[in-house]
Parts: C-alpha cells; structure tokens; sequence
C-alpha cells in the first residue's frame, strides 16, 4: 500500500502541476536527478504526450547517468530524446571559468527551444527548486535569459520535499545523490578536454564499482586526482590492498598523484586541489 501523501506536499504537487497545465507543450530537460525527473513526472500528469523529456549529451555527461535518465522515462512513461550539446566546443566553456556552468546552459537551452519549435511546444521546464537559490549556479542566469519555467520552484519545493514527492510517487532516484556534470570536477582555469573527462569519469566509475560508494568526486588539478566522498565513506578507504588498487588504476588511467580529501566531498564549486588534509594513497 502506498504511503499517504501529506497535505503540504499534495498541495505542491497540486500547485506544480496546475501551473504546467496552463501551458501549450512542454520540453522537460531531464538529468538522472530526482528535481528533473519529479518535474518530468508532473509535466505528463499535466500534459500527458503535449510533452517530451530531453537528456543533453556530451562527453561531460557520465554513461551511468545517461542510462539512469532513460530508465526514469521509461518507468514514468514518456517520451524521451538525446540531445548531442556543443558546449565543449565553445572557449568561454572549456576554458573554465567560474561561471563555466552558464555557457552549457545556454547552449542547452538554445538547442531545447530550437527542439521545442519543431513541436510547437510553448515552454522549457527544469528542475530548479528553493535550496538551489542558496547556491552559485551560473546556470540559472541563463534558465532566466532563456525564459525556462521551474515549476518546483514556483510551486516552493525545497529539495528535502522534492524527494520526499518522488518516493510517493515511485520515482527510484527520490534518494539518488546528486550528480553534477564531470567538467565540474576539473579546477577552474584548467582547460576541459575529452581526454581529462574521460580520465575522471572512468576513475570514479572504478572506485564505486570497487566500493560501493554513492556519493563521489574525483578533483583533477595539474594531473593529479583528489577523491572526495561524504564524511561517513571516509573509513572505507583507511585499508591498505584498496589503496593501492585505487592508486594503481588512477595512475594507470593517466593522473600523477593520487590522494584523499580527509575532509570529505564539499558540496559547493570546484576547491582546487590542495584545500584542507590529503591522504597519499600511496607512498
């Protein structure tokens, strides 16, 4: 038996859904997070198939991620297109400056309205929520440039309710961490580059699959790699044999140095590499 919605949360939802009803087609850029998926689900409780759920493509999108975002539709119901984006071939992207996330937005975003006229669908929606305005997202200028809805956000979700939305609605990433594009492990001013994309989108698909750890970042700065992940992973990497497995494969994946935030992942911006204790995974 499903759990019953609280009042709060069912009037959210209610007021997120009424608010996509009012509008003429919808494109829904869709992550493998919960916020975009939670709003993807509304859109075609609202729309039903005046809508489409859109993944942009890119070597900084992690396959993982790629396929998570498939299955999201599928379970929901919709349908869902890739989009190839181009941002690595923009310099103001790839050479990484602090507000690197507003020219892949703004690339997205032009390329989902051009896809949105094929449909003679009226609106981008995203999956912008209250939490996010705390934070440096570059991005959200261009969502506002571009004229992106956020129903989440106009409807008051904080992320804690977002979640809890999607587990009653069934959605199976409600308490998936969340995943920012690889690019964003790079340290601003290094130059982002298919190769080092590869590098660390392969070092953390490693590590995971090594342990089992969700919530993951691996920092490249001057070829050398920093895993973070939330104070309480910590622990699993204090044993010597999976030290020196991590530092085997990251080295032979190209990094130079290996090492281990003993703070733990941050969940703000790109701290370059060398802010607060490292532990060498190998001497």
């Amino acid at each position: 038996m499903a759990d019953p919605v609280s009042p709060e949360i069912g009037a959210k939802i209610e007021k997120a859904i009424a608010i996509i009803k009012n509008l003429r087609g919808a494109v829904v850029a869709l992550s493998a997070g919960v916020d975009s998926a939670l709003v993807a689900s509304l859109a075609h409780r609202a729309l039903g198939d005046d809508m489409v759920a859109v993944t942009g493509v890119s070597e900084s999108l992690p396959l993982e991620e790629l396929k998570i975002a498939k299955q999201t539709a599928d379970a929901i119901g919709i349908r869902h297109l890739t989009l190839r984006t181009t941002e690595l071939e923009n310099p103001n992207y790839y050479s990484n400056p602090a507000n690197r996330c507003y020219y892949c937005k703004q690339t997205l975003y032009s390329e989902l309205r051009t896809l949105a006229d094929s449909y003679h669908y009226q609106s981008l929606l995203d999956g912008t929520q209250v939490d996010d305005l705390g934070d440096d997202r570059p991005g959200l200028e261009a969502a506002r440039e571009a004229g992106v809805i956020s129903p989440l956000l106009d409807a008051s979700f904080s992320k804690s309710e977002v979640r809890e939305a999607a587990r009653l609605l069934g959605l199976a990433v409600w308490d998936k961490p969340a995943m920012p594009c690889l690019s964003s492990r790079i340290a601003h001013g290094e130059r982002i580059t298919d190769e080092r994309l590869g590098m660390v989108g392969r070092a953390e698909s490693y590590i995971k699959s090594l342990t089992g750890v969700r919530d993951l970042r691996v920092r490249y700065q001057n070829s050398s790699a920093r895993i973070e992940v939330g104070p309480e992973d910590r622990s699993v990497f204090f044993d010597k044999k999976l030290m020196d497995l991590v530092d085997q494969e990251l080295r032979r994946l190209g990094f130079a140095h290996v090492s281990l935030d003993l703070g733990g992942y941050a969940k703000s911006g790109n701290p370059p590499i060398g802010d607060g204790l490292v532990l060498p995974m190998a001497a």
